[in-house]
């Protein structure tokens, strides 16, 4: 048997899922490309994070901070929502950071975290419409520690500077 009811509550009820506020992508702003160069040193920190925080209203609803990852010739290129789509137009202070890895979370930063807080940096960037060549980075005189083991490798005789080491025989 047919119910004439379901049609007329199920269209209103379709209708609504479909528009609801908070669904899709619309609470993104609009983007810019934005690209840089940093250096260590004078030489390129390949995998360091460069990383832009709003000075002032944030950028969209969720306060998304554009980042960049260096590549291997010091440059990098910001990406907010998507890889390379640049940054929402606004001012920011600009952080960099060196993780041991830059492909999982890490606590570690090989530059000492002397330029991972955004209220003491001393650069700042202003991103406009159309393309956006930011100012080089330079950083003199600044100590570098050794990149750490790789996440997941358990640290062996040789990592520990221990060439030497004997293998301790098992307990009977």
């Amino acid at each position: 048997m047919r119910h004439p009811t379901r049609f007329p509550i199920a269209l209103p009820a379709l209708l609504i899922a479909l528009t609801a506020p908070g669904c899709g992508r619309g609470w993104e702003a609009d983007t810019h490309p934005a690209s840089g160069r940093i250096s260590v040193n004078g030489q390129a920190p390949a995998g360091a994070l460069v990383q832009l925080h709003p000075v002032g209203p944030a950028p969209d609803e969720r306060n998304s901070r554009p980042w960049g990852l260096v590549a291997e010739d010091g440059t990098f290129a910001l990406t907010t929502y998507e890889a390379g789509d640049g940054a929402p137009a606004g001012e920011y202070a600009v952080t960099v950071t060196w993780p041991d890895d830059p492909t999982v979370p890490s606590m570690t930063d090989r530059l000492g975290f002397r330029y991972a807080d955004p209220g003491r940096s001393s650069w700042k960037v202003t991103i406009d419409e159309g393309e956006n060549a930011l100012p080089p980075i330079e950083l003199t005189d600044s100590s570098v520690a050794p990149p750490g083991p790789k996440p997941g490798r358990a640290a062996g005789p040789e990592m520990l500077g221990v060439a030497d080491a004997t293998p301790r025989q098992p307990l009977p």
